[in-house]
This record gives C-alpha cells, structure tokens and sequence, in this order.
C-alpha cells in the first residue's frame, strides 16, 4: 500500500470513528420548552415528564375556540401564563378551566377524554 493510500485509509478511519461518536445535550426541561407566555400541550406517557417534547404551543387570547390537530389528545397541558386561564374544550363537550401557572395532565381520568380545543382568556380567575 502506497504513501497516497494509507493517508486515505487513515483519514477514513478517523471519519468512521468521529461519525460513530455523538455527544448528545441533556433534554431540556418542560419550563425550558414552554416559556410564558405559552399555553404548551406534551404527547407523553407519565415517565417521560419533566423531558416530554410539546405537540403543540398556544399564546395567543381567543374569544372562540381553537381546534386541536397535532396536539389533540395531549395527556398534559401547562399553562405559563401569569394573568390569564386557559380554557380546554373535550371531545364529549366538557370543558376545564388551567389557572395561570399551573398545569392539567388527563393521564389518569376516568374514562379517559380527549382534548380537541383551546381558548386563552383575559380572566384572571377560572
């Protein structure tokens, strides 16, 4: 093997090895993922939490409803809002009221329900 060809293997090996070694960051915090003023809803199951990832992120207030499509069915909704209460609109017609900087997860009801629409509030208070 020639001078040319070990270089070339060399360089080929070190390529291989540098693409075979990944540093990862730490997964960031749902506080990280959802700054105020976001309303953020996390497809997750219960062990996943606090480094689910977000399927979908809400800020603006609404006088009607806004209809879910990637974060229909969410199990948690964060609202980072100081001032304003987060309404959640249920596949069954039901609607819950998230307080401003708190949360609701739905992992745990009975029957489980579905979550398909939002509407952020000016009201200070559910």
């Amino acid at each position: 093997m020639g001078l040319r060809s070990q270089a070339t293997a060399a360089l080929g090996g070190a390529l291989l090895m540098a693409a075979g070694t990944v540093v990862l960051a730490p997964p960031a915090s749902a506080e990280e993922t959802c700054p105020y003023p976001y309303v953020c809803f996390y497809q997750r199951d219960p062990a996943d939490y606090p480094n689910a990832t977000i399927s979908g992120r809400f800020r603006e207030v609404t006088s009607g409803w806004q209809w879910l499509t990637g974060s229909r069915g969410s199990d948690f909704v964060r609202n980072t809002r100081h001032d304003d209460v987060v309404y959640l609109h249920m596949s069954d017609g039901r609607v819950y009221c998230v307080e401003n900087d708190s949360h609701r997860s739905f992992i745990n009801d009975e029957p489980q329900r579905v979550v398909d629409g939002v509407r952020i509030s000016s009201n200070p208070n559910c």
